[in-house]
């Protein structure tokens, strides 16, 4: 097993709950007091996505002179919940990487530990710095290994992909890295000889993939403490973005573009599935969307990749991979 080959152990994958998110902001009022809250949030979480795949497809790449797997996205319970952007994992040790995409002059500070990004014209923000968090994340870590009677070193980096972020000044506590060091930063990493079999090396990959449970934040108006009645129904036209598509016989159709769709409905319960409530029944389905007829609503919902709960008039459906949370 030994050689310059890499594995994906869990690949790049954009978060539906940015899409949820997303949703959620088109169904509120322009003058909601959490409409920009939010926005800002969608907008750091996209960016954070970028960022993470940018790193990513940078260390598919990566030629090492041993095998190694590459995860993205780790949401794993051990003494808290923890969230890795991204991990390396090799028969010698374990690297974690909290990618940040944030723009502008960037100072890293201790005591307190802050991040600070001056714009170009002067503004600054203070935010969290996500040395403390690293720390814990890499200690937690260290912890499940040894859990599992492996015994190999934890490190950790924090990424900054873009050159939009310049680094003005950092702590000394932590690594910090832009894109173009990683490769060089990993290859520099001195490998001991004692190290974990390949049999370990699988049992870990294994183990931490099983320890790994989606993050699942609906819904959303319960996370966000939104009152029900703030959440427009209807079905969104995907042209324009108009509320407000009426139905026809076979089809969708919007009052502003005109533009046609047999399946906008789909967007919607969607919406509803992460924004509202985690299950949907037909009477639900049929007030969301604003249509009358139930044999309608039944063909929508049966024409869905969802779970159907229950039987007779108690049906009630729901998205795949909110299923577990019914248990």
């Amino acid at each position: 097993m030994e050689g310059g080959s890499n594995l994906i152990g869990k690949g790049y994958s954009d978060t539906h709950y940015l899409d949820a998110l997303y949703g959620l902001i088109q169904r509120l009022s322009l003058s909601n007091p959490k409409r920009q809250e939010l926005l800002n949030e969608y907008n750091r979480i996209k960016a954070g996505n970028f960022g993470e795949k940018v790193v990513m497809n940078s260390l598919e790449q990566l030629q090492l002179p041993y095998q190694f797997y590459i995860f993205h996205d780790l949401y794993l319970s051990i003494e808290s919940h923890i969230q890795i952007d991204i991990l390396i994992l090799t028969r010698y040790y374990a690297f974690i990487f909290e990618v940040k995409n944030i723009k502008g002059a960037i100072e890293l500070t201790d005591n307190p530990s802050q991040l600070i990004r001056t714009l170009p014209d002067g503004e600054i923000h203070v935010f969290k710095s996500p040395e403390p968090q690293l720390e814990e994340y890499i200690y937690q870590l260290q912890k499940f290994f040894q859990n599992k009677n492996i015994h190999i070193p934890v490190y950790g980096a924090i990424i900054f992909p873009f050159t939009s972020s310049f680094i003005k000044q950092s702590s000394n506590k932590t690594t910090v890295l832009q894109k173009n060091e990683i490769k060089p930063f990993l290859r520099r990493i001195v490998t001991k000889c004692d190290s974990i079999t390949d049999d370990e090396l699988e049992y870990l990959r294994h183990s931490i993939l099983d320890k790994h449970k989606e993050f699942i934040p609906y819904p959303l108006i319960e996370r966000y403490n939104i009152p029900r009645e703030d959440v427009s129904n209807g079905v969104i036209c995907n042209k324009c973005n108009t509320l407000g598509m009426k139905r026809l016989s076979h089809y969708w159709r919007c009052p502003n573009c005109y533009s046609k769709s047999s399946k906008a409905h789909e967007r919607a319960i969607y919406d509803y599935l992460t924004i509202i409530n985690n299950k949907i029944s037909n009477e639900e389905c049929r007030k969301f969307l604003n249509i009358k007829s139930v044999d309608q609503s039944y063909r929508m919902l049966k024409n869905m990749n969802l779970i159907k709960l229950g039987k007779t008039s108690r049906v009630k459906y729901m998205l795949p991979y909110l299923n577990y949370k019914s248990n």
